[in-house]
């Protein structure tokens, strides 16, 4: 039952990698290099970086169904945590934060589409 979110994690998670990696080289080009100990901060704390924030929360909460026991009261359901993953990125809404800057990502970023390509394969869309 948790196969579909059990396929979509890697390339979720490639994508995620991907966009911190943008972000990362993005703001070294304009204030120099950043320890891992800066850009966690930054990531974890900052405005800057809060439009990635559905796509973390989508993270944790895959994370967390294949973590559930299936005996639960009330198991999560995995297809609609992959449609919510499909409505956030195939295609993204462009007039939400974090579709502005992904749309802005997939423009200039080879690896982000490469990444998006896979997860779009992943989702069956």
């Amino acid at each position: 039952m948790l196969d579909p979110l059990a396929a979509v994690r890697p390339p979720l998670l490639d994508l995620h990698r991907r966009l911190l990696e943008a972000e990362r080289a993005d703001m070294e080009r304009f204030q120099g290099r950043l320890s891992s100990a800066e850009f966690l901060q930054i990531a974890t704390g900052g405005i800057r970086m809060g439009w990635l924030q559905p796509l973390s929360e989508l993270i944790v909460a895959l994370d967390e169904a294949l973590e559930a026991d299936p005996q639960d009261d009330d198991p999560p359901d995995p297809q609609a945590i992959v449609d919510r993953a499909r409505a956030l990125v195939a295609p993204p809404d462009g007039s939400t934060p974090f579709g502005r800057r992904y749309l802005s990502m997939l423009q200039r970023e080879p690896g982000v589409v490469m990444a998006h390509a896979a997860l779009v394969r992943a989702l069956g869309g």
